[in-house]
């Protein structure tokens, strides 16, 4: 928890950058961490990518993704809005990694994190509430926030904008993987239950959920953007509510459920380091492969309407 609010306060910042977020990392132990900052026709950003090493450099490497549009909407908006969650969770696990390596508690394998910081982002209308609006076009953006190293991928956003899940807390999506919806693994379900305390929650998925936003389809929101640059297999973590909140509105930002959102995210990152589990059933994977071939164009822009089949 303490983590967690180190983050909230430093993103609350109106002047926070994201040279001072890598201070605060670097300060904090042992990683590696680089700011790409990127501005293009009056919007900016800067990408944040943290590498915290684990104790076997061969063990499968777990990348979070901080998913977001901005941490702010300044200066329509004053402080830090609901869709900062994910900048919360990624900063605050990094945090976390470290505290628990300077204390001996090295994890398994090394943690891959992505995520921007933009105190200045716009925003979007959007059913059934605003949302934020990404600084750059979204392939763009999953170039810098997906590496190519991450063997998996939990991809942390705010989804309370949303009237599937209809509780405050974490709910977990399928595994999206190269075009297809795959079961959520039971070892999930059952770290999702054990650090919250309560029974997990799921937030479905259609199909067009995990196609690239640049299609113009309706999206629940950005939380499975990861997965149209990947062949890695990616779990959305979204955090929701029993309401539905815009991304823009500020006073929303919850602790405890970022605190359930960033310990979900370690434990995963333990057992999957470990390889003591995986995110799909390399068998299953095989035999959907054999009998329905590839989905791999989802995750492309697909044929313009009208174009010759």
């Amino acid at each position: 928890m303490k983590q967690v609010i180190d983050a909230i306060e430093l993103l609350s910042s109106a002047h926070i950058t994201g040279e001072a977020v890598a201070q605060v990392l670097r300060a904090a132990g042992d990683c590696e961490v680089e700011v790409t900052p990127l501005a293009r026709d009056g919007a900016a950003t800067e990408f944040l990518s943290i590498v915290i090493p684990g104790a076997d450099p061969a063990a499968p490497q777990l990348g979070i993704v901080g998913r977001l549009g901005g941490i702010g909407a300044r200066p329509a908006v004053t402080g830090l809005v609901s869709d900062s969650d994910g900048a919360v969770v990624a900063i605050a696990s990094a945090l976390k990694i470290m505290a628990m390596a300077r204390q001996g508690d090295v994890l398994p394998g090394t943690v891959r994190i992505r995520t921007h910081i933009c105190p200045r982002a716009g925003t979007r209308p959007h059913h059934p509430v605003p949302m934020m609006r990404s600084p750059f076009p979204m392939r763009e953006m999953m170039s810098h926030e997906v590496d190519p190293r991450m063997d998996a991928i939990l991809s942390v956003d705010t989804t309370r904008g949303n009237r599937l899940v209809n509780r405050r807390g974490v709910a977990l999506t399928p595994v999206a993987k190269q075009g297809y919806l795959l079961r959520i693994p039971e070892t999930m379900l059952d770290v999702m239950g054990w650090v919250s305390g309560e029974l997990p929650s799921t937030l479905p998925l259609t199909t067009q959920d995990i196609t690239p936003y640049e299609n113009g389809l309706w999206h629940v929101n950005s939380l499975m953007q990861p997965a149209i640059v990947t062949d890695a297999p990616v779990v959305g973590v979204a955090l929701t509510a029993q309401t539905t909140v815009p991304g823009c509105a500020t006073g929303v930002t919850n602790a405890v459920d970022a605190d359930v959102a960033m310990r979900f995210c370690i434990e995963i990152a333990k057992l999957f380091g470990q390889g003591a589990m995986t995110f799909f059933d390399a068998a299953e994977w095989a035999a959907l492969q054999g009998r329905y071939g590839s989905m791999a164009h989802l995750q492309t822009t697909g044929r313009e309407p009208g174009a010759a089949q």
